[in-house]
């Protein structure tokens, strides 16, 4: 945060903590406590100075024209963990800060933006550019010297300094995973680095930013090439799970390549729309694995079954519980706390074609059309997918459109016209799922159908980014 830039410390503080700070060298008050979306704030090395005293005494301290008054790392914090875990790494990572370098740090936790991704929980850590010394900012930390000063004290110049950062994030953020026993983790090295053949994101910038939240992101070029760039490596990072997994264990190469296949094929979901479930195909699917039809399997012999749904036993949904970031998780059985689908908004995406999930999928559906958030409700991803939830739809009474049902299914299971419910509104049957009806979240003599309900493990490993310093 320069000075030159015409950057403060005071008002970026402000702004990010969602305070009122007036700044004693220009006696600008920067007012920021009608803003919404603080989940938290901690500080740490402050001596009991408040925000406004601390970073005040940065500006004041600072008194060159163009001098640097604090220093930022933003951080991504992972949609899969709590906001215990969230803290916990920022307070180790804010330790290390103070121990390595000296500072006064203040952290500030958004919440995700309410048209941005719903999974983008972040943190900004706000470091004073000086030591803090008994309540006192004097001296430069290390971040903020020249390489050559760096080198006269023996310490590692600027890049190095940065990188350590970097690395030491993707330290904290790791050992919260093994902690919480999950095998997802992130990486601070750069796909070149790691001899990856994913492609980096282009920055998009604050007007790019700004457009997309608004539904306009068409209109920037360098959000359409991050589309684009997302879609790619989503089909890189299953190429890289498959190689990883086949060079790990030759003897099941075969086997597992097969098991990679399905998983990336059961990458569906349901959306709003024609444009969103194109929109959302484009992102899961841009290779040939994803565009090669599967032979759908006769429904007398196949495995799957559509769930018998008794509406006085509750909704079905219930036996999933919902997350701040959108996410289902069952409730019991022996997928108890793994993830079934997940709801961004405009689109859901299934990570089973269990026939459960398939229902409170449908129910979630449904009520996001009746409430006018979506026109139709579309089935998008793997043909098996599209069958098993047009299969499961009709047996509840609800329409779903992008699948073509044979002539043997049609005979068997279609309740409705073919054009919809949005075709003909004398066609939409009686909702017997009703949202005023007193339901207990009890199944009792119902058990999910046999088949396999794992989320799916296409993308094995998550690949975050690391702060930006």
């Amino acid at each position: 945060m320069s000075r030159s830039k015409g950057q403060s410390a005071t008002a970026g503080s402000a702004y990010r903590a969602g305070e009122k700070i007036t700044d004693q060298r220009t006696g600008q008050a920067h007012d920021y406590t009608n803003k919404s979306g603080i989940v938290e704030t901690m500080m740490f090395n402050n001596f009991d100075l408040t925000r406004e005293e601390l970073w005040n005494m940065s500006e004041l301290s600072n008194t060159r024209k163009n001098s640097r008054v604090a220093r930022e790392f933003q951080v991504a914090l992972p949609h899969e963990l709590e906001r215990e875990n969230h803290k916990r790494i920022l307070e180790q990572y804010a330790n290390m800060l103070v121990r390595r370098y000296g500072v006064a740090v203040d952290i500030a936790i958004h919440s995700p933006g309410r048209e941005g991704d719903h999974r983008n929980v972040h943190a900004h850590i706000y470091c004073t550019t000086q030591v803090m010394n008994d309540g006192q900012l004097k001296t430069k930390s290390l971040l903020e010297l020249s390489d050559t000063d760096l080198r006269k004290m023996g310490h590692m110049v600027g890049k190095k300094q940065v990188k350590f950062c970097r690395a030491y994030w993707q330290r904290c953020v790791n050992s919260e995973f093994r902690k919480s026993g999950m095998s997802e983790r992130i990486y601070h090295r750069s796909n070149e680095d790691r001899k990856l053949s994913r492609i980096p994101q282009v920055h998009v910038g604050p007007h790019g930013t700004l457009l997309a939240r608004r539904g306009r992101g068409h209109l920037s070029d360098e959000w359409q090439i991050n589309q684009a760039i997302i879609a790619y490596n989503n089909v890189i990072s299953i190429d890289d799970a498959r190689k990883n997994t086949m060079q790990n264990t030759p003897t099941q190469a075969t086997k597992n390549t097969a098991q990679t296949t399905k998983a990336a094929a059961q990458i569906s979901g349901l959306a709003a729309s024609l444009d969103a479930a194109e929109e959302a195909r484009l992102l899961a699917h841009k290779s040939a694995d994803f565009q090669q039809k599967q032979k759908a399997t006769d429904v007398d012999n196949a495995r799957w079954k559509p769930a018998k749904i008794d509406p006085q036993k509750g909704a079905v949904i219930d036996m999933f519980q919902q997350d701040s970031q959108g996410v289902y998780r069952w409730t019991k059985g022996k997928s108890e706390g793994q993830e079934a689908f997940r709801d961004t908004g405009k689109s859901i995406h299934s990570q089973t074609i269990n026939s459960w999930a398939l229902a409170a999928e449908l129910e979630l559906a449904k009520q996001k059309k009746d409430a006018g958030e979506w026109k139709e409700i579309r089935a998008f991803g793997s043909e098996e997918y599209r069958r098993a939830v047009w299969i499961q739809g009709q047996t509840m009474g609800i329409q779903v459109e992008g699948y073509k049902p044979t002539t043997q299914e049609l005979a068997k299971y279609a309740l409705q016209p073919s054009q919809g419910l949005a075709g003909d509104q004398k066609s939409i049957p009686k909702n017997t799922f009703s949202a005023e009806a007193k339901f207990q979240n009890k199944f009792d003599n119902q058990e999910p159908d046999k088949t396999n309900s794992r989320v799916a493990e296409a993308n094995t490993q998550r690949h975050s980014r690391s702060p930006k310093v």
